[in-house]
């Protein structure tokens, strides 16, 4: 549970106060950032000057170009916005490879440096992943490729012989922001490109390549500051007037209302669908929604990624259930979960653990079958431990690899290992040292319901959009009266309180919170934690607050 905060009061009018607990100086730059000025040069980049000519060079001597993305919606966008350029200088003589994430794996591989070699390609172009493959780019260098790199992942300690790498992340890059996503890198070298370029193109077309850079960028949780919160902006209103037909058929398919797309929509309805492929079946799915051009083609494929999501979710379910009732076998509330199993998807496991550390509050790691003999597993932690360190003091030969982030990464392991697995994690984290984890709630300001009408929530979605490094407000409600408790959604999984004011009545949402959460009934009183939203689903244009927590609440019954 997380400690409530409330954050220093500097003034009761809310839109000074949420200025001031955000640290904006420049509040008509926030609100109004500007295309031209606030979007740095793409030059300042290391590498994208030699990038640059490399990749005009090829343009010029029609040469063959393989364009290497990822299987996530930050590599399938990255690896579209290079497809619509290439489509609009007219430029054919290109190809895009993201690879299968069960077969293949991230990044570059041997088997497709060979098979780039037989089809004579000359330049590969690595979107969102590059940094890290240093033997793989040696061997397309053995066979007379050029590679130009970029990525937004940090370097490792080894840099692959590149013709060019740009990646804000470079030790000795010096440009001012680098927390960029795969796509935003991608765009900037589009920026670059059609600035040197000379091409035939209406100035300020790469604009259109915007919905593509805020899908990217708020699927892969980039902070919302600085030049992302600049292309997010400005990507929200291309989606808003996007002309992709993949886009429109999955707009209709969720029931997102266009002219009123947040990203919201896109964290919680786009994105999953474009990941879903790369998860369940191939990212070539989801390329090839953002990428067609035929109506029919776009509604078939929009139905085939809803479908995928639609069997996500019971496999997730599925396993968030068998791991529940593994759960009960523990002698005391686990300290560390680690299970598996053969018939687990691989593409599911990240998602699944994701579930499983904020039910448990505890590190988790889930290993499942990518294919025969082929053993992977994801894993997350809520800041009790740092992941990769735990599994970098492992045995060696215990894990045939792994690498990511403290609190997300990843592994895999022979087949041989799956016995001894559970029980060395456990016993390692026995050993080394903990860090606290109760995390804190930052509350912007305590009010009370009579204050929420439709005037605040317009000063509130000023600060828009919001995310990583720009938080959604969060205010207080103290002592209200729960006037009606409705559970709604498959089984009753969702929550909405009602409340009564002076204008009427006025609902609390809190999605997934009504099995084992509070236990609340007509007439208690409680203090609320909530956001405020307004929702447009299905016709409505309703003004309510989004649940983030409950205390407070009247003894046990």
């Amino acid at each position: 549970m997380a400690k409530w905060q409330t954050r220093e009061q500097v003034s009761d009018d809310i839109e000074t106060q949420l200025l001031a607990s955000r640290g904006i100086d420049d509040k008509d730059k926030f609100f109004s950032p500007d295309y031209e000025k606030d979007l740095r040069d793409p030059f300042g980049l290391l590498g994208m000057d030699k990038a640059v000519d490399r990749i005009l060079s090829a343009i010029k001597k029609r040469e063959k170009i393989a364009v290497f993305g990822d299987y996530d919606a930050d590599g399938v966008c990255a690896s579209a916005i290079f497809h619509d350029f290439f489509k609009k200088i007219g430029f054919e003589n290109f190809a895009v490879h993201i690879p299968d994430r069960n077969i293949e794996g991230y990044g570059l591989n041997f088997e497709a440096i060979e098979q780039f070699e037989k089809e004579q390609v000359d330049l590969i172009i690595t979107v969102d992943c590059g940094i890290a493959d240093y033997d793989e780019i040696r061997k397309a260098n053995e066979n007379g490729i050029d590679t130009v790199v970029l990525d937004h992942h940090l370097q490792p300690e080894k840099i692959p012989q590149a013709i060019a790498i740009v990646d804000p992340k470079q030790e000795k890059d010096d440009y001012p922001f680098e927390m960029l996503a795969g796509a935003g890198v991608a765009f900037k070298t589009i920026q670059a490109l059609v600035d040197k370029g000379g091409f035939a193109v209406t100035p300020g077309w790469e604009k259109w390549l915007l919905d593509l850079v805020a899908i990217a960028t708020v699927a892969d949780m980039m902070p919302l500051e600085d030049e992302n919160r600049v292309l997010v902006f400005y990507g929200l209103q291309v989606l808003k007037k996007t002309r992709r037909p993949g886009l429109l058929k999955l707009f209709e398919k969720t029931k997102i209302q266009q002219q009123y797309i947040t990203e919201d929509d896109i964290a919680f309805l786009i994105a999953p669908r474009i990941n879903i492929a790369g998860r369940m079946d191939h990212a070539n799915a989801s390329y090839a929604l953002l990428t067609t051009e035929s109506v029919s083609e776009a509604e078939w494929i929009a139905e085939h990624l809803d479908s995928l999501n639609v069997e996500r979710k019971e496999t997730v379910a599925k396993i968030l259930d068998e791991i529940d009732k593994r759960a009960k076998d523990y002698k005391k509330k686990p300290e560390i979960i680690v299970e598996g199993d053969l018939s687990w998807p691989v593409g599911v496991l990240g998602l699944t653990a994701n579930k499983v550390m904020e039910k448990y509050e505890c590190p988790v790691f889930l290993w499942g079958a990518a294919a025969a003999e082929k053993i992977k597993g994801s894993c997350r932690s809520n800041g009790m431990i740092n992941l990769v360190d735990l599994m970098r003091q492992l045995p060696d030969g215990f894990l045939k690899e792994f690498g990511g982030h403290a609190a997300a990464a990843g592994f895999s392991l022979e087949v041989d290992k799956i016995s001894d697995f559970k029980e060395g994690v456990v016993k390692l984290f026995g050993k080394i040292e903990k860090k606290e984890t109760e995390a804190l709630l930052w509350i912007d300001k305590e009010i009370k319901l009579e204050e929420i009408d439709w005037d605040f929530l317009q000063i509130v979605e000023k600060f828009r959009p919001f995310g990583m490094g720009n938080s959604r407000p969060y205010f207080l409600f103290k002592n209200l009266e729960v006037s009606m408790v409705n559970k709604f959604g498959n089984g009753g999984i969702h929550l909405r309180l009602d409340f009564s004011t002076r204008d009427g009545l006025i609902s609390a949402i809190g999605f997934f919170m009504s099995n084992g959460h509070w236990d609340i009934k007509s007439g208690d009183k409680i203090d609320l934690a909530a956001s405020i939203e307004r929702n447009y689903f299905n016709g409505y244009d309703e003004l309510r607050l989004r649940i983030i927590d409950i205390r407070n609440l009247p003894a046990c019954r």
